[in-house]
């Protein structure tokens, strides 16, 4: 779960959820690349879930770690890191880190963060250095990828949950619940945070920009119907805000282009930036293509080989989810089903050309 207000304002006026068309009926085969979705599922309701599509046979396998295992993730997979072709899942509700093959979904083992561990990000710099926000512990806690035990941990903002890495620093994103405007700095030598660089309100989202800043996206304030946020720009040698680009109506999650272009999710669908020249177009997909019950887009991620825009479509939250494609300019390509919320997607294998 992403502290994502807006589905929780939703949730209270919903009880549990209905079915949706499946193809989880397909078996588990040998994957080589493909496109993961995590699904967070209903928060206590212990029914997350990973889905595989392949773009190139237009197969997909909404169940593909359940069907493998037998049995569910957890409650609440928030994200994944790809590492050394395994998949990282932050299994937020269940205070764990789930390790798969992503060549058939079997599970590889987990990493028990203990009572409130709630890890949301993911960064792993190698085979015995990861990184794992964690919600609830107000830290970031480090953990050794190969043996699946935790190092130590590294008290950080309030609770913290985008995390980045560029010049052997983490840069985490401190949301404190909505109420947050830091980032705070940890140096990989010294394990300790030795910079606190003030951003936006609602700090969530952290990655690097193609010039290798630090990008944040910070959500504004969720009770305020403006909804004034926008992305910071961090310099990760000098550790200052170099850029910022304010935006209405709670800017979120994001996905960059090659050539300089960021698609980003907002209340009213996904909006368009021109990182050059800072030109936004706000409703570049209106969220009634996305979504037609609520208009509200859950994730997006952009496939840079062949020039599509995945985002992920939570219909009313409660039932099935799917992820429609679009392509550059926006047109609607095609869809695939999900489950519930799917809340992050990846490329796995993909080649950049």
């Amino acid at each position: 779960m992403k502290t994502k207000i807006l589905l929780i304002i939703l949730l209270i006026s919903i009880s549990f959820y209905s079915c949706s068309k499946d193809n989880s009926t397909q078996p588990v085969q040998q994957v080589t690349k493909g496109v993961f979705v995590i699904n967070e599922g209903l928060y206590l309701q212990n029914n997350s879930e990973i889905t595989f599509y392949d773009p190139a046979t237009d197969q997909t396998i909404t169940n593909f770690y359940s069907q493998k295992n037998g049995k569910i993730i957890g409650d609440n997979a928030n994200s994944m890191f790809i590492f050394d072709n395994k998949g990282y899942v932050a299994v937020d509700g269940s205070n764990k880190i789930e390790i798969i093959d992503l060549k058939d979904g079997s599970s590889l083992g987990i990493i028990d963060l203990g009572q409130n561990g709630s890890p949301r990000e993911i960064f792993i710099l190698n085979s015995n250095r990861g990184f794992v926000t964690s919600f609830s512990k107000n830290s970031v806690i480090e953990f050794n990828p190969t043996n699946l035990t935790i190092t130590r941990e590294i008290p950080v903002g309030k609770y913290p949950e985008g995390i980045a890495f560029a010049n052997f620093k983490l840069f985490v994103a401190n949301s404190d619940l909505g109420n947050g405007n830091t980032v705070s700095v940890i140096d990989l030598n010294s394990n300790s945070v030795v910079k606190t660089i003030q951003v936006g309100k609602n700090p969530r989202f952290a990655g690097i920009s193609n010039d290798n800043r630090v990008i944040v996206g910070c959500s504004g304030d969720f009770l305020d119907a403006k909804g004034i946020g926008g992305y910071y720009f961090i310099d990760p040698v000098n550790l200052s805000v170099t850029d910022s680009i304010l935006l209405t109506y709670h800017p979120q999650d994001y996905a960059l282009t090659k050539d300089n272009f960021m698609f980003y999710i907002n209340d009213k669908g996904i909006g368009k930036i021109n990182l050059t020249n800072k030109n936004v177009d706000t409703v570049f997909i209106n969220g009634m293509t996305v979504n037609d019950i609520y208009g509200i887009a859950y994730s997006i991620a952009f496939d840079e080989l062949n020039q599509k825009l995945y985002v992920g479509n939570p219909k009313n939250f409660t039932q099935n989810g799917e992820v429609k494609i679009f392509d550059r300019n926006g047109n609607y390509l095609k869809k695939f089903d999900t489950k519930i919320n799917p809340g992050a997607i990846y490329f796995y294998r993909w080649v950049w050309f």
